[in-house]
């Protein structure tokens, strides 16, 4: 069992969490010392959540060793939410929203009634471990989206609170149908947000 307090679980959270915000230059060296150094940790536990961030494709390994923080690709963001939209549809064909409360897995805690946390939980309900590990794995990347999205859709709030009210009162074809149109125009948006998540990375995210 991994202690709480654990060096290696403390390097994963905490390098998991810059990733996700888009704390590292996308293309640019993650230097394992400086963020030992950061953490006051040794080299070891650096290293090794690095490596298993690497599966989750917010840290790559560089062709001639160590850790890059991978580039922003249109294809590859079009591809996650189509991905993560598809694990959303079978959780919404196959689990009972209202039969289970949130919970912690796969290395987030989501506590806040957001339409994440929504979306979470539905894929969560269907009681698939491989599909919440599917889910987790696609989702994060995303996760440094999250402001772009803010910036390039004028109407974000009113859009996430929408489908917010529908995952409260339906879990039917309308629901489905929204979260669909809710990936879809991000996946066409695909370019304007990179070029957005990129013009803002070195601006600090809110605390949710």
């Amino acid at each position: 069992m991994i202690r709480k307090h654990d060096p290696f679980t403390l390097a994963l959270e905490s390098l998991r969490a810059r990733a996700e915000q888009g704390a590292f230059t996308p293309g640019a060296p993650v230097v394992i010392i400086e963020e030992a150094r950061r953490l006051n940790l040794s080299a070891t536990p650096v290293r090794e959540a690095l490596g298993w961030l690497c599966g989750f494709g917010l840290i790559e390994r560089a062709p001639l060793g160590g850790f890059l923080a991978p580039r922003l690709d249109a294809a590859l963001v079009r591809e996650r939410f189509a991905f993560r939209l598809l694990c959303l549809t079978t959780s919404l064909t196959g689990g009972d929203l209202a039969s289970r409360s949130l919970s912690r897995g796969g290395g987030l805690l989501r506590t806040s009634r957001s339409l994440s946390d929504h979306m979470l939980r539905a894929v969560r309900t269907t009681g698939n471990a491989a599909l919440v590990d599917a889910y987790d794995r696609v989702n994060s990347p995303l996760l440094q989206l999250a402001e772009a999205e803010r910036r390039v859709f004028d109407d974000f709030e009113q859009e996430s609170a929408a489908l917010v009210g529908l995952f409260r009162r339906s879990s039917g074809s309308r629901l489905a149908d929204a979260v669909a149109a809710y990936h879809h125009r991000r996946m066409d948006a695909a370019p304007s947000l990179i070029l957005e998540a990129e013009a803002g990375r070195d601006v600090q995210p809110p605390d949710f």
